[in-house]
């Protein structure tokens, strides 16, 4: 890590696996000045992790109810700032990074001093096939960035919030994440609102990430797709609406983005088991996202 560099992750979790969380931790304090760890009210089983490692290494909030990422996100980015962090790296609780990852992603940094965010190249490893996480909208179509050459820095729509370091200068230009989208979208729609205010995305292919996207990998007509419970595809189509009224999208990428939204509404609206539960969730979704409604709303686990 730079001398010039302070790097403060901010982990979020929720009903984390402890064994897996740790080696996290482990991973990142080799490449981080330190961990603002923020708990979304899991209860007490994790707490015992805290006394593994040093107060000034890990920063521990406990929040008193879920709060939602968003919220959590910016309770931790806050507290990293206080402690005079020139850069904050976003992680989510199940992924592991690449021992080099963060030094990849400040070298992607130093070269594009335009960036707001850079972001890693997240791998699946219970999918059989890769696929590229980068992808851009150009020239009226969507055009995936393959990382069959490492060196490659993409120019990128967005990029997910965990293994995304980004400058505490961009964080307080851009604002904060939206606590009011509670989960999904959320980091997308920062990505947008930095672009709208003259910032670039960055996706690196050298800087891995091994993470996890839904709560397993189902097939479906030949085609491997992240499984969320019923929940989550409420706040995935409420969200998605309240953000495509934003002004941060161009019409094009919300062409794309809205036909990809279909496609997916329709597949677990049909071919996916419990597709009555999905259908009821994207429907209520859609309706609160006409009606400009946020927040916590249906409660993580209801069906």
């Amino acid at each position: 890590m730079s001398a010039a560099s302070c790097v403060h992750a901010v982990v979020v979790s929720y009903r984390s696996d402890p064994q897996r969380l740790a080696r996290q931790f482990d991973r990142l304090l080799e490449q981080v000045s330190a961990i603002v760890w923020v708990d979304n009210a899991s209860g007490d089983g994790l707490r015992a992790l805290a006394s593994r490692w040093p107060a000034e290494r890990l920063h521990a909030i406990w929040l008193g109810d879920n709060q939602g990422i968003g919220a959590a996100q910016n309770r931790g980015m806050e507290r990293a700032l206080a402690l005079g962090a020139s850069h904050v790296l976003l992680m989510d609780d199940d992924s592991l990074p690449a021992p080099d990852m963060v030094p990849r992603l400040l070298a992607a940094l130093a070269a594009h001093p335009q960036a707001a965010a850079v972001g890693a190249c997240h791998v699946d490893p219970r999918r059989e096939t890769g696929r590229t996480p980068f992808s851009v909208v150009a020239g009226g179509r969507l055009r995936w960035l393959e990382c069959s050459d490492v060196r490659q820095v993409w120019e990128v729509d967005h990029v997910i919030a965990s293994g995304c370091l980004i400058p505490a200068t961009a964080l307080q230009a851009v604002g904060w994440m939206r606590e009011d989208f509670f989960i999904d979208w959320v980091d997308t729609e920062w990505c947008l609102r930095a672009r709208d205010r003259g910032y670039r995305i960055y996706g690196v292919c050298a800087a891995l990430l091994e993470h996890t996207l839904g709560d397993r990998v189902v097939r479906v007509l030949g085609r491997e797709i992240p499984w969320h419970a019923p929940w989550r595809h409420y706040y995935q189509a409420r969200n998605f609406v309240l953000m495509l009224r934003s002004r941060q999208m161009g019409h094009v990428s919300k062409s794309h983005m809205t036909f990809r939204q279909l496609k997916r509404f329709i597949v677990f609206s049909t071919l996916v088991p419990g597709r009555w539960q999905y259908f009821k969730m994207w429907l209520r979704g859609l309706l609160h996202g006409c009606q400009g409604r946020s927040g916590l709303v249906v409660p993580p686990g209801s069906r």
